[in-house]
Order: structure tokens, then sequence, then C-alpha cells
């Protein structure tokens, strides 16, 4: 079936066209560790539709409830995400900054927040705020983050670091990086794949959702 095939490419799709567009930029694309998390979620949500739900979901409960069972599913998929995020450790990321522009930038950010703030080897000590950053690495030279190490605290400084970083990373300049390009591809190629057949012939695709959701 076509349309499930496009439930689960699309996000995947539309998230590596994402990525390849800003690794391909000369600014670079700076977030916290939650949003990056978030955005993957989105991005799986389709994957997780047409596996783990489907495969999982308890007959009974279609046949009682049907399409309106994928409601149920929904929310508790935004539930688990959130739990995720929520029980993951605050991190800042950077996609296009290397080694030594990631450490500048963020030790701009935050003497911004604590001026006491300085590097001890990879931690970035904050002892005002009372908060350490540690380096982690990613397997890219252009994808940088960084760890809160130990217990958050101080919720409200760690809100305004992020705000800073945010601010400071997007003045930053950096090369553009050609591990843009086969992301783009590769995610335009599965985009048509997936629409294609929806467009050849919707009224099939609509049916054939239809039973997906009733199934």
């Amino acid at each position: 079936m076509y349309v499930q095939y496009a439930v689960a490419i699309i996000p995947v799709a539309i998230y590596f066209i994402l990525i390849g567009v800003l690794r391909l930029r000369t600014c670079p694309m700076v977030t916290s560790g939650w949003r990056d998390t978030l955005t993957l979620g989105i991005a799986s949500a389709g994957l997780v539709a047409v596996g783990p739900m489907q495969l999982f979901t308890p007959p009974q409960a279609v046949e009682r409830w049907h399409s309106w069972v994928w409601l149920a599913l929904l929310c508790l998929y935004v539930l688990g995400l959130t739990l995720i995020l929520l029980s993951g450790k605050p991190r800042l990321i950077a996609y296009g900054l290397d080694h030594i522009q990631f450490r500048d930038v963020l030790l701009q950010s935050a003497k911004l927040v604590d001026d006491q703030s300085h590097w001890s080897a990879d931690v970035l000590s904050m002892p005002l705020s009372g908060m350490q950053l540690a380096l982690a690495g990613t397997g890219s030279s252009r994808v940088q983050q960084a760890t809160h190490v130990g217990m958050l605290q101080n919720l409200d400084h760690w809100m305004k670091l992020e705000q800073e970083f945010v601010r400071t990373g997007g003045k930053t300049t950096c090369p553009r990086s050609i591990a843009g390009w086969p992301l783009l591809i590769v995610g335009s190629g599965l985009l048509l794949s997936s629409i294609i057949p929806l467009i050849r012939d919707p009224a099939a695709a609509l049916a054939q959702l239809q039973y997906f959701l009733d199934k």
C-alpha cells in the first residue's frame, strides 16, 4: 500500500530536506536539545504509525472505535515524546560550527548570563549560575553539542543561556557543508516517490487511507 509508504516516508523526507538546507547555509543552525529531539520525534511519527502503532493496536479497540483509535494512539505518542523531552539532559547544539567556533560562541553566551564563566578543558563552568556544560561528541566535525552536567538548579538561567546562545550563534558565519547535498537529494527523492503515486490516483489513495485507519 503506497499510502502507508507515504505516511512513513514523507515526514522523514521533509526532515532530510530541512537538515540538508541548513547544512548548505553559511549561517549555522543553533538550537537547544529539546527542540532538536522534538524535530526528530515529529520526523519519526510516520514510521512509528505504520510500525509499532499498527502492529500493537488491540483489534477490539479498532472494532469498537474504528479510526478514532488513532487519536488515542497519537496522544500516547505525544505523551511518550514529552516524557523523553523532560527526562533528557539539557543540551545546546550547533549545526555548521567547528569545535573552536562552538566554544567561542558558547563562552560569549555564557558570559552574558554569568560574567565569571570560563572553560576548564572541555567543561564550561558558570559558578554564579551554578551550571556546568561539558562538550559531547557527535561524530561530525561540523555538528557540536554541549550537555549540562548534574542537576539543573536554576531554570531561568538555563533559558537565558539558550536565548543568548541562539542569538549569538545566529550572528556567526560558517562554510557550507557538502554533506547537505546528499541529504537534500535523498530527501527530495523520497518525497517525490511518496507523493507521485498519491497524485496519480487520489481516489485509490483515499480508499487506502480509510482502510489503513480502520484496519
